[in-house]
């Protein structure tokens, strides 16, 4: 049983109604999750993946800088 008071109006939903309120509401929550799920999965492989290409990069230059730089 679902009780909803609005402007002291109160209106109960019982049976297939209570069913369908409830169904949307659960679908609204697991669709938010799943949108929550792949914004943080995106962020996670973007990171990675700018990490993955980043680190070498620096570690390269970091070396060419060694090698090519003047010695103090």
């Amino acid at each position: 049983m679902i009780v909803i008071t609005r402007n002291g109006v109160t209106t109960v939903l019982t049976g297939w109604r209570e069913w369908a309120v409830k169904f949307l509401v659960f679908m609204a929550a697991v669709l938010l999750f799943a949108v929550m799920a792949f914004l943080m999965l995106g962020i996670a492989i973007t990171i990675g993946t700018v990490a993955l290409i980043v680190i070498p990069a620096l570690i390269i230059v970091g070396l060419f800088a060694s090698m090519f730089g003047e010695r103090v």
